[in-house]
């Protein structure tokens, strides 16, 4: 599994889309998913919302696959992975990964390696369920508002965007 870090140009290219997590100047650390020829970043992130450990699911599609629990000096303990709402499309990886991101951590580096196969498995559920849901005109559940799948409808195949209903604590919105 490679893991990269988004380049200056990328994150200033994304900044102001709907429910990208971007801050200039962080290294942000993600792993390449392919899908269907589209490349994603998919962030790791610390602080993962989580039931007990395990993963949310959304129609049977995990929204995140967690490595490991962790004891972190500023956020305390906490759990840590990958996060598949969160992912961004590449439009050039030459130009919008800037280069090779060491983890730190040989554990979850290991544990990450070791799953590649069922995070891209799992990463696929998540956006095939996404957009099976938005073709079907179905309210979207609290995790999917929070998707930064929304800014990619046109490369998924998704049709006429102004049929989809985001539905947040039983408002349309």
């Amino acid at each position: 599994m490679k893991f990269n870090r988004l380049s200056e140009q990328f994150v200033d290219k994304t900044k102001g889309l709907p429910e990208v997590l971007l801050d200039k100047g962080r290294g942000y650390c993600v792993a390449e998913v392919e899908y269907k020829g589209l490349y994603f970043a998919v962030p790791l992130r610390t602080k993962l919302l989580h039931k007990e450990g395990k993963a949310i699911k959304i129609g049977g599609a995990p929204t995140m696959f967690i490595t490991d629990k962790v004891n972190d000096p500023v956020r305390g303990e906490c759990y840590r992975g990958l996060d598949y709402q969160k992912a961004l499309l590449l439009d050039d990886k030459s130009t919008d990964l800037s280069s090779n991101y060491p983890l730190p951590d040989n554990a979850q580096k290991t544990i990450l390696n070791d799953n590649e196969y069922k995070i891209g498995k799992e990463f696929m559920r998540y956006v095939d369920t996404y957009v099976r849901a938005h073709k079907r005109n179905l309210p979207f559940k609290p995790s999917f508002f929070r998707s930064t799948l929304k800014n990619y409808h046109e490369e998924l195949g998704s049709v006429d965007l102004s049929r989809v209903i985001f539905r947040q604590h039983g408002k349309t919105l």
